[in-house]
């Protein structure tokens, strides 16, 4: 006999004899309805469209709710994408995994609101220009750090937090070396210096405080019914230690007396860096005040 669909010899003992193999049955049904077509309708919008012949009719939808079921929304960014393209295509989001954003909000203030939003880029370089200050300019330690933002899943851990800020860890022998020259190590922190987390101000707005400086600064304005934003913008201002534009986050703003108020203790305080930042204020029109270990000085 002869096989209706590759032409070879064969004795017949498939089927009814009409193909050689089951392969050749199948290879022959699908070319027989390849490009053949019947009317159904959309199973979402139940419009009439066109689906193969073999197609389920439990499936089909128009191009329309296509997209539309196969449409995702990003964890990260919000931004829509197919599930065909295997993730979102925004570069930020290919670069940074979830699970380290969450690590930012649950140990660095990262304000859990941006996430999801078009708004996760901007959160994302405050909280980096904010250790990046602590880390390279105040030059605080990491143990110092870590023990500031309570993180405590270890030291290889921060490292890697670190590198997917952008932030070149120091060696241990150069973290030693600045312990050694700053006169202190680990076990020589205040505490209470370093305590930061959620505050509710008295017109019940939730912002987050870096130490117990600013949470004594928000508390007095909170006494005198003060209104007040926290890390309100960036602003742009001429380093002229480092010869370079950074972009500098204030830490309290007074809307009624267009000021803008700095905390420092004399630990951290950086008087140039502080002259250089007053100056881009004050030609931006803000008024500036620097309270440094719970008293106004001037720089």
């Amino acid at each position: 006999m002869i096989c209706e669909n590759c032409g070879k010899e064969h004795y017949g003992t498939y089927g009814s004899g009409r193909f050689c193999s089951k392969e050749c049955a199948h290879s022959f049904s699908s070319k027989n309805t390849t490009g053949q077509l019947k009317e159904a309708k959309c199973i979402d919008c139940g419009k009439p469209i066109y689906i193969g012949k073999r197609a389920s009719l439990k499936t089909c939808r128009c191009e329309e709710c296509n997209k539309l079921h196969n449409q995702l929304i990003c964890n990260i960014c919000g931004r829509k994408y197919n599930k065909n393209e295997g993730g979102c295509n925004n570069d930020f989001c290919k670069n940074h995994k979830l699970q380290f954003i969450k690590s930012l909000i649950k140990y660095f203030g990262f304000d859990k609101t941006k996430l999801g939003t078009l708004e996760v880029e901007n959160e994302f370089s405050r909280i980096k220009e904010f250790i990046k200050n602590l880390y390279i300019n105040d030059r605080i330690t990491e143990d110092e750090l870590r023990k500031k933002f309570n993180y405590t899943s270890g030291i290889s851990n921060f490292h890697k937090i670190l590198k997917q800020l952008g932030i070149k860890t120091l060696s241990s022998k150069e973290a030693t070396k600045l312990a050694y020259l700053l006169g202190r190590n680990g076990n020589e922190i205040i505490q209470n210096q370093y305590c930061c987390g959620w505050h509710t101000t008295w017109n019940n707005k939730d912002v987050y405080l870096r130490s117990s400086y600013e949470l004594d600064y928000a508390k007095e304005l909170d006494e005198q019914k003060i209104d007040y934003e926290v890390e309100f913008k960036h602003i742009k201002y001429w380093d002229s230690q480092k010869q370079e534009y950074r972009c500098a986050i204030p830490d309290f703003y007074i809307p009624s007396i267009n000021t803008i108020v700095e905390i420092k203790s004399n630990y951290t305080l950086d008087k140039q860096n502080m002259i250089d930042k007053k100056k881009a204020y004050l030609d931006l029109g803000y008024k500036f005040k620097l309270i440094c270990d719970h008293k106004e000085m001037s720089v």
